[in-house]
């Protein structure tokens, strides 16, 4: 596979050929993504390992600068979501995907709101829209699940807190509830936050085992925030489980796919993206 991949913000547009595959630029889906401030995101590597066919890819970041990731801050991005999509837009994009789902869920900490938001930025900026936390959602949908196994891994207690909020909206019986710190995994809160989403597989793994292990009866486990990726370990977590696990990465790669049309080829990466 081949992307094409250009980035606005802070620097001058760079543009990257990963392949010498010749397509007429009539038949290759154009992308946009924005992306959390403040890291480096893996979500447009990881779609060239997915998709069997060219995506071109424009990506910006969210602004403003010096984002805190307080609620404060979260609560008053719309503007800052809309600019970057008109900006993804302009640069041609027909579809237009956002990643981290807090952005979404903490807006009016309401599926209806989040969804709302969603819809408000596509018809700002005059073309479809995927908003991380509403992939969550229909991705919940999708499997059908009631009784849920939640992860909030790097989260601190406030972040729990306020996610448990937002799922209150939903027709969704939380089985559990656990983070790093609570699962004795890190020793403080401060210790999670030093390592600036760098997880290691078994490191996530095992949360996710504690958390299974803390919900015998649920149906699924789902993982809050992107900070963390699901891509090389989901399948052999569903296979150890029993039951699917949603991960929000693996949302938006789903969504994605699905609203470009494009087949992921891969059997062994977990429930959803079989769908």
């Amino acid at each position: 596979m081949k992307l094409l991949i250009t980035y606005f913000g802070v620097s001058p547009v760079k543009t990257f050929s990963h392949s010498p595959s010749v397509k007429t630029s009539q038949s290759i889906p154009k992308l946009g993504i924005i992306v959390a401030p403040g890291w480096m995101d893996p979500t447009s590597k990881e779609l060239s390992t997915l998709c069997p066919q060219i995506i071109d890819i424009a990506q910006t970041i969210l602004p403003p600068v010096g984002f805190d990731y307080s609620f404060e801050q979260i609560e008053q991005l719309e503007p800052h979501l809309e600019y970057a999509a008109r900006l993804l837009k302009e640069a041609g994009s027909e579809l237009i995907i956002q990643v981290g789902p807090a952005f979404a869920y903490f807006n009016d900490y309401t599926a209806e709101g989040t969804r709302a938001l969603q819809q408000r930025l596509a018809d700002a900026c005059g073309c479809p829209v995927i908003l991380n936390g509403v992939a969550v959602l229909d991705a919940i949908q999708n499997l059908g699940c009631k009784r849920i196994a939640l992860a909030c891994p790097y989260y601190n207690v406030e972040w729990k807190k306020r996610f448990l909020t937002f799922l209150q909206t939903l027709d969704l019986s939380i089985e559990s509830c656990e983070t790093f710190v609570e699962q004795g995994l890190f020793v403080s809160q401060e210790a999670v936050d030093a390592r600036h989403y760098n997880f290691s597989e078994e490191e996530i793994k095992e949360s996710i085992r504690q958390t299974r292990a803390s919900a015998p009866n649920a149906e699924m486990v789902l993982v809050g925030g992107s900070g963390v990726r699901f891509l090389s370990i989901i399948e052999d977590l569903e296979l150890e489980f029993g039951i699917p696990v949603l991960s929000a990465d693996v949302a938006l790669h789903w969504a994605t796919a699905k609203n470009l049309g494009i087949k992921i080829t891969n059997e062994k990466l977990g429930t959803l993206l079989r769908r």
